[in-house]
């Protein structure tokens, strides 16, 4: 029905209100309470009304305090007009749906409303709630249940979630656009992520969206819906097999139009949305998960160095400068750009001469994100310092990643580099130039000019050999050695042990992790502050406890941390933390105050988790 038919009913109603000779106000405004039944059991739902009656609205109501009951719904307001007589009255209602939580009798307090500068309040009326419920239903609760199953009907008949994805079918480290959206035929006042879907076997990277769902059309079954997009998000799994994208749950504030109870003539004329009272009811809904077939890679003639790069990528390699000298440092940059799984990316394998001085890379990502793909660069810094000076070079190194174009893997290859290398300022031994020998004084303790002539060589006091320093350098070479292979045994050992490697490193990464996070808090950037966060409490409990990244979850980190007797309160807050930075995302907005106080619980976690763990 359009709005041009509801204007033509508003001009015919009013057309007939003013058409009359005698119009009055039946009664004056009193404000009143009512209950469908004061004596229920357990489990059973009463429906309160509060209604001002010979005015058409107040202002400011105030309901009564609810502690004994559940409020399963409400206010639901309603605006009922009658003529009797030739006079007509007006009256305007606000219901609660009740539901006891314990046994005894409880009285409703009063509720109070404003009226032409004046304040009025219903009388309190006692509710006796017994243990079972009666024997028999009374008509008004058969009514309510009929009532309330065909509002859950209408509602799961036109409100759904659905997640849909762009391939169903991808090799391993591939990338997946996954898209949830909202389906409606209802009207929805407002609504609240209620469950996260848990990505399990996936590293996920979140796509932007309108923070105002913008919605669109869209027929379905030969339905035309309202669709909205509420989450999007890059997939790229981490192991083959068949993986599933769990559901999104979402909790809905939907908008129900409630039933005329009159059967006066122009409440049958105008019964429609447009003039009918509205309700709210909360109602739940999530998608159905979708399976992911994951192919594996390749095995046949991988290519030394694939480290799993996988998408399309350029490679670029350069040196800060080609001269230098001995024991001044080199910079070697080594820039991966294309689209793909940027973050996974490892550094390249760089073979360098013994004489010169090569340290762990640092690596610098530059992410952006085109429609729905990911893409841009990651840059690795090499520090190269040369010992000994001349020509030292740097061999070409190759840079293996999996095409998904080609299905195949390729091969990138960078240019040798040469780096001329000069002697640097040595510490010379200083001289003194003519002085004769008969000039030489005594220097310190330690030495005299050596005398002339007939010399006679005798001993004088202990000699050096057989003393205590003599046996203690002679001992030493030993010792120090000896030493040495114990490290480097000890150091092979822990290289060998990835978990321990990881466990030792968790702090760091996060702490750089945070220190990122700190500097997003700064520039205000909310997207990117709780993306930092949750990278780095996922990665540094993945670390300390030695989970893969594929296997993370809430449930299995739960399970870890118990398992390491940590402290129930702070497994808690761990998960709190990890659900409020994916709640942020889809909050209308975040205050900088809320946001410092993120980033103080995780570092203060974080320090507790390692005090708990040693």
């Amino acid at each position: 029905m359009t709005y041009s038919i509801y204007i033509k009913k508003t001009v015919l109603f009013f057309i007939i209100l003013f058409s009359i000779a005698k119009v009055a106000i039946a009664q004056d405004a009193s404000f009143n309470a009512s209950v469908d039944r004061n004596k229920i059991g357990m489990g059973e739902q009463i429906e309160v009304t509060f209604t001002l009656n010979g005015s058409s609205g107040g202002s400011n109501f105030r309901p009564p305090s609810f502690n004994d009951f559940q409020t399963l719904s409400g206010p639901n307001q309603s605006t009922n007009m009658q003529f009797i007589n030739g006079a007509m009255s007006a009256s305007v209602s606000y219901s609660y749906i009740l539901q006891p939580r314990a046994e005894g009798k409880f009285v409703i307090g009063p509720a109070f409303i404003n009226h032409n500068g004046k304040q009025l309040q219903t009388q309190p009326i006692t509710i006796e709630v017994s243990k079972g419920a009666p024997q028999s239903k009374t008509q008004s609760q058969s009514k309510q249940s009929q009532q309330d199953s065909d509002i859950g009907k209408q509602i799961g008949d036109n409100l759904f979630l659905k997640v849909s994805i762009d391939k169903s079918r991808v090799f391993q480290g591939e990338q997946i656009t996954a898209i949830y959206k909202i389906y409606t035929r209802v009207n929805i006042a407002n609504y609240n992520l209620s469950k996260v879907p848990s990505l399990t076997g996936f590293w996920s990277e979140e796509l932007d969206v309108p923070k105002q769902v913008q919605l669109s059309t869209e027929v379905v079954n030969g339905k035309q819906y309202r669709v909205g997009i509420l989450k999007k998000v890059a997939l790229f799994p981490q192991r083959s097999g068949t993986l599933s994208i769990d559901p999104m749950e979402i909790e809905c504030v939907v908008q129900v139009q409630g039933k005329r109870r009159s059967n006066d003539i122009f409440d049958q004329f105008f019964n429609d949305p447009f003039f009918g009272g509205v309700s709210n009811v909360n109602y739940k809904v999530k998608n159905q998960p979708v399976a992911i077939t994951v192919l594996p890679l390749p095995n046949d003639n991988v290519p030394p160095g694939f480290s799993g790069g996988v998408g399309k990528f350029t490679m670029e390699a350069w040196l800060d400068k080609s001269q230098t000298k001995t024991n001044e440092p080199v910079t070697l940059k080594v820039k991966i750009s294309g689209r793909g799984n940027l973050k996974l990316l490892d550094a390249p394998i760089i073979n360098v001469s013994t004489d010169i001085e090569k340290y762990d890379p640092k690596n610098s990502d530059n992410i952006t994100k085109q429609g729905d793909q990911i893409t841009g660069s990651r840059t690795f810094e090499f520090l190269l310092i040369p010992r000994h000076p001349g020509e030292q070079k740097i061999p070409s190194f190759p840079y293996t990643y999996f095409d998904i174009e080609k299905k195949n893997y390729v091969t990138l290859k960078s240019p040798e580099f040469t780096i001329a290398v000069e002697k640097g300022n040595d510490i010379q031994s200083a001289y003194a130039a003519g002085v004769s020998k008969e000039d030489v004084k005594l220097l310190g303790e330690d030495i005299r000019f050596i005398k002339s002539g007939n010399i006679s060589i005798h001993r004088k006091g202990e000699t050096f050999t057989g003393s205590v320093l003599f046996f203690v350098l002679l001992v030493s070479p030993i010792v120090i050695f000896t030493g040495f292979l114990i490290y480097l045994k000890r150091r092979k050992k822990i290289l060998g042990n990835v978990t321990l490697v990881r466990n030792r490193k968790a702090q760091k990464i996060a702490r750089k992790r945070l220190a990122d996070a700190k500097k997003f808090l700064d520039e205000k950037k909310k997207e990117e502050f709780y993306s930092e966060i949750s990278r780095a409490l996922w990665g540094y409990i993945a670390d300390k406890l030695g989970i893969p990244p594929s296997d993370l979850s809430i449930d299995l980190v739960r399970s870890s941390l118990e398992n390491h007797i940590i402290n129930v309160e702070v497994i808690t807050r761990f998960v709190n933390i990890i659900e409020m930075c994916e709640f942020a995302r889809f909050a209308p907005a975040t205050d900088s105050v809320q946001m410092d106080q993120v980033y103080k619980e995780t570092v203060e976690l974080i320090s507790t988790i390692e005090e708990q763990l040693r």
